[in-house]
């Protein structure tokens, strides 16, 4: 049997040596932006518990802490694993689990640390507190409101009341919280439209909390907030998390007016065909680039643009067909969404300029679970 042996990329290699497509973060930008949100929050009466579903990948999700974040917010339970396993201690759950092989999963998760889940109906909460009251364990739940996104959540007002006493006198739980994910008005590109937009989905959140303070229950966490809102929700009395994540690395679709945070990521393709002059064939194709939100952009070449995806190629239009790009030439893109292009990959290259600094395993990548 005849072994090829691969080339090895490691730390000190230059960016020119990287196979491609390769997803590339630049390490100085990182911090800065995990930076710039901690310096912005630290006289604030708001913590900070990222979403990781951005990068999904646990070194990151170190730094964010050791910058100041409270915990971290995850999409799924198979993300909530590989952060427990990564040391994480407190953990929420943003979305509905309803499947009791993952209530048992997640009671389980409870003996070594905090994770708590999203719970928008009865049904769910039973099940949970059904499930932990016989494991001996407690978990906190905290209420999805729907505050205008029309997916899951329970409706502002007394229906969330109704579901706030019920957890507060079930075993095996905790009422929490409430959570409301303004999604729908925060990315409005003028700041002030978008301004006025989640301030009309916060008033119903708020207005909420007072009505079960009212009746007599406790809240510790009202949650809300992301990457385009994050200096709105952070300024609105009564919110005590903010649940942004795309600040970390930055894409297309959350640059905008008002966001200071930069671009990290990219992903750095190869020219590997140029078959006339005004179209070139780059390496990266739907397996490398998510088409959410619309295609990537060049990092810092003019000229060219990406408008078709197919497999394993991407097909670049060269607006001035003179541009002297040649085959074997490297592009790096700025992805149109980070999110949905780092859960294309294993590996994340971190950058210190061109050269490799480290390697850092995408661990969360695929856990949709």
């Amino acid at each position: 049997m005849r072994v090829v042996h691969a080339q090895i990329v490691g730390v000190g290699m230059d960016k020119s040596d990287i196979p491609t497509p390769a997803l590339l973060v630049d390490l100085d930008v990182l911090k800065s932006n995990i930076r710039m949100m901690s310096e912005y929050l630290e006289n604030k009466k708001v913590g900070l518990r990222p979403h990781i579903k951005c990068h999904k990948t646990p070194e990151i999700a170190k730094m964010q802490i050791d910058a100041g974040a409270c915990g971290v917010m995850v999409a799924k339970l198979g993300e909530a694993k590989i952060m427990a396993d990564a040391g994480m201690e407190d953990i929420a759950i943003a979305n509905q689990i309803i499947q009791e092989m993952k209530i048992e999963e997640l009671a389980d998760l409870n003996k070594y640390a905090k994770v708590s889940v999203a719970v928008d109906n009865p049904i769910m909460a039973d099940k949970i507190s059904s499930i932990a009251t016989k494991k001996g364990i407690n978990v906190s739940l905290i209420i999805e409101v729907d505050v205008g996104m029309n997916r899951c959540g329970v409706s502002p007002g007394k229906p969330t009341l109704d579901l706030a006493k019920k957890v507060s006198i079930s075993n095996g739980v905790t009422f929490g919280g409430l959570m409301g994910y303004e999604g729908w008005a925060a990315y409005a590109k003028s700041f002030e439209e978008r301004k006025k937009s989640c301030h009309e989905c916060y008033k119903k959140l708020i207005d909420t909390v007072n009505l079960i303070e009212r009746a007599g229950l406790k809240i510790e966490t009202v949650s809300a907030g992301a990457t385009t809102s994050f200096s709105i929700a952070a300024e609105y009395p009564g919110i005590t998390e903010l649940e942004a994540g795309s600040y970390v690395f930055m894409d297309l679709l959350h640059k905008m007016e008002g966001i200071p945070f930069n671009y990290a990521l990219s992903v750095l393709t190869t020219v590997i065909s140029r078959p006339t002059r005004d179209r070139a064939i780059i390496d990266g194709g739907l397996k490398t680039f998510s088409e959410t939100e619309g295609f990537a952009k060049a990092k810092s070449m003019t000229g060219i643009e990406l408008y078709q995806l197919d497999e394993e190629h991407g097909f670049l239009k060269l607006i001035d067909p003179g541009l002297d790009l040649h085959v074997g030439d490297a592009i790096e893109f700025i992805p149109a969404y980070a999110s949905t292009t780092v859960n294309l990959h294993d590996k994340l290259y971190v950058m210190k300029g061109n050269k490799v600094e480290h390697i850092w395993r995408i661990a969360a990548r695929g856990r949709v679970d």
